[in-house]
């Protein structure tokens, strides 16, 4: 029969009854004194792996939080303990009990337990001899946050189990907005110190020596997965204004203001786990919303406006459009979900008041009536209500079908009163066919085809009615950083070192063939379109300059590639010459993002010009509508609807019409070239 364990202390010594054990020992103690002044308790030998105090500790507290079901792997069950301050700002006053102890907030209890180091986050585990002391006890007052070490994390560490409140002082801001997070699979936020993280190649070039500095965030979270569609903490996020919109929204880089909480810590992060209510003064916004590119007033007679704009798979399947060459629907499955993305995404292109637009990620259905581009076309000037500034598409001259063999493409609109077409023209780009690889991602066993396809380009050119000006405008998109390319998995595993993503060698193919192809085309070249690389990444120095490089700074295109069925590099080859395009937006915003994943922001789409226009630029910016907003006001219901159907608040505004900005430009007739 098994033996009941019955904990019994005697004179500072722990006995467990029916076993014959050696006492357990005893030690009074404090939770400051627990939690010491470094990363990790005292009370530990982790230099020797030994992550679990010998000795029992009794301290005293009073419970500020309780979780009575595990949040995932980051909280479990247990609860907030915090003592009174010992006025020694290096020693944290709380801490979290591992425990199924039965508790209540306001408790003053009295318990003895272990202490543990469980990947960094102190806590109190083992507990035994738990006395509630008295009940209804004042909570001490929220700590605010103060970030001065030099060291996000060694600053956080100072309030980790403690009730903490971020105010302006704090200096926090939204690094990633409230949307999915992939590592815990649940809605929550982050928050950065000073300013929204951006990539570390947003600025300088790629280096295996660089850090994407992630442990720099504080992650937002409520005690419970939120259902998808709502935030908890904030039960007002996304209320009707009555205006067809909202005034309750968080933007990237808020600064916040009044969220209270207690700190916790895991799988690399501090949490906040919210026990107050937001509102939206909660979210002070350092760049609210812009209902129009912020360039000023389009004049028509005197400038010449383009814009890129990634749609965000605009796909026409769900209301009867033509098929794809792949007979696949990577957008809205339905034709609510399609009606709403149609109406964000129509209003929006109407307010750039471009005059040519370059759209990626369309459904490749080809240029008919059913297709996804003229489906667009007809919401958009539907917006418009001077016939004279509505769009057209540009079209194939030689009968083709498609634009290459990818369920999306790219288009460009324009329009008929402002320039006319006087060349189509589609630009080839290079893909990967390498032997097959066998790899591991860390996580499990793949294996990599070795065909890798990218999208073709259109470059048509045009020029300006009643000029002799011509200007051709190359529309990209280059292959996206998820999934491998042969250089990425050629030794078993698939690395990141230099955080490029995957298949940076095949966009710097495509970046040396565009750049190649563009130098056989007289007159001005404009290059614009999601290049799917961060500012100074080996594509965009290609196309740009590598001012920002180091001396010696090597750059080298795919390997097994082909464009058209001809060789285009089987050995790789070093990309030594840059073709000298002006990053226009980034030379007038060099603080400028159009793309927000992760924690990080950056740019990923582009407006390159060639070095002859830079005199007749008369401004160019991304317009943060979309990177900046939540998920949660996307068409999309994979993340935003709960299983019974229930959704986020979603408005026909042009808020989160997609992931990407768009980019505009605005170039002055006058000085341009013929």
């Amino acid at each position: 029969m098994r033996k009941s364990l019955i904990a019994i202390a005697v004179g500072g010594a722990l006995f467990l009854a029916g076993c014959s054990v050696q006492p357990i020992q005893v030690l009074p103690s404090t939770i400051q004194a627990i939690q010491g002044s470094g990363a990790t308790s005292p009370m530990v030998n982790v230099a020797q792996k030994r992550y679990e105090s010998d000795a029992f500790y009794a301290v005293s507290g009073v419970v500020t939080a309780v979780q009575t079901q595990a949040l995932g792997r980051d909280l479990p069950v247990g609860f907030f303990l915090q003592a009174p301050s010992d006025n020694n700002a290096a020693t944290s006053d709380g801490i979290f009990v591992e425990t199924n102890e039965p508790v209540k907030v306001g408790d003053l209890v009295h318990l003895t337990g272990q202490v543990k180091e469980d990947y960094l986050w102190t806590k109190l585990v083992n507990v035994k001899n738990l006395t509630v002391l008295k009940q209804h006890q004042p909570l001490p007052a929220p700590v605010v946050l103060n970030i001065d070490s030099p060291s996000f994390a060694k600053s956080l560490e100072r309030y980790e189990g403690m009730r903490v409140k971020i105010t302006k002082n704090s200096d926090l801001h939204v690094t990633k907005n409230f949307g999915y997070d992939y590592g815990p699979r649940r809605n929550n936020l982050a928050l950065s110190h000073k300013n929204a993280l951006i990539h570390p190649n947003q600025h300088s070039a790629p280096s295996v020596q660089k850090s994407m500095n992630d442990e720099n965030v504080l992650v937002v979270e409520s005690f419970k997965a939120p259902p998808r569609g709502e935030i908890l903490w904030y039960p007002s996020f996304g209320q009707a204004n009555g205006k067809g919109g909202t005034d309750h929204y968080i933007r990237i880089n808020d600064l916040v203001d009044g969220l209270e909480g207690v700190l916790g810590y895991s799988y690399g992060k501090y949490r906040l786990y919210v026990t107050n209510q937001a509102d939206k003064n909660t979210f002070i916004h350092i760049q609210d919303r812009q209902a129009e590119p912020p360039l000023g007033p389009h004049k028509n007679g005197n400038n010449l406006r383009i814009a890129s704009f990634n749609v965000l798979n605009y796909f026409n399947t769900s209301v009867q459009g033509s098929r794809n060459p792949l007979g696949q629907n990577r957008g809205a499955h339905d034709k609510k979900a399609f009606a709403l993305q149609s109406e964000k995404i129509a209003t929006a292109i109407a307010k750039t008041h471009a005059d040519i637009v370059g759209l990626m990620e369309i459904e490749n259905n080809g240029f008919g009536e059913h297709s996804a581009v003229a489906d667009l076309v007809k919401k958009v000037n539907h917006k418009i209500k001077n016939p004279t500034d509505h769009y057209t598409f540009v079209k194939p001259t030689d009968g083709q079908k498609y634009i290459g063999g990818d369920a999306i493409t790219s288009q460009v609109l324009y329009k008929p009163s402002k320039v006319h077409l006087a060349s189509y023209r589609v630009i080839k780009m290079p893909m990967q066919d390498a032997p097959g690889q066998d790899y591991t991602d860390g996580k499990r066993n793949n294996y990599f085809r070795g065909q890798v396809y990218q999208r073709d380009t259109l470059a048509p050119t045009f020029v300006i009615n009643g000029t002799n000006k011509a200007l051709t405008v190359a529309v990209n998109h280059f292959k996206s950083k998820g999934s491998p390319c042969w250089e990425d998995v050629k030794t078993g595993k698939k690395l990141d070192a230099d955080h490029q993503g995957s298949c940076e060698n095949l966009r710097v193919a495509a970046a040396e063939t565009l750049g190649s192809q563009l130098e056989n085309i007289k007159g001005s070249k404009v290059i614009i379109g999601d290049l799917n690389s961060y500012g100074n990444e080996d594509p965009v120095m290609v196309l740009t300059n590598r001012a920002n490089a180091p001396k010696g700074y090597k750059i080298t295109a795919a390997n097994y590639t082909k464009i058209d069925g001809t060789s285009y590099a089987y050995a790789g080859k070093n990309i030594d010459k840059s073709f000298g395009y002006v990053n226009i937006v980034r030379q007038l915003h060099p603080n400028a993002y159009s793309y927000a994943y992760g924690n990080h922001i950056g740019t990923l789409d582009y407006i390159l010009i060639s070095k002859d226009l830079v005199p007749s630029v008369l401004g160019a910016t991304d317009w943060n509508i979309n990177a900046g907003e939540s998920t949660l006001f996307e068409y999309s219901d994979r993340y935003n609807c709960d299983y019974n159907g229930r959704c986020s608040p979603r408005y026909k505004d042009i808020y989160r019409a997609s992931d990407h900005d768009p980019a505009v430009l605005d170039l002055n007739i006058n000085k341009l070239k013929n």
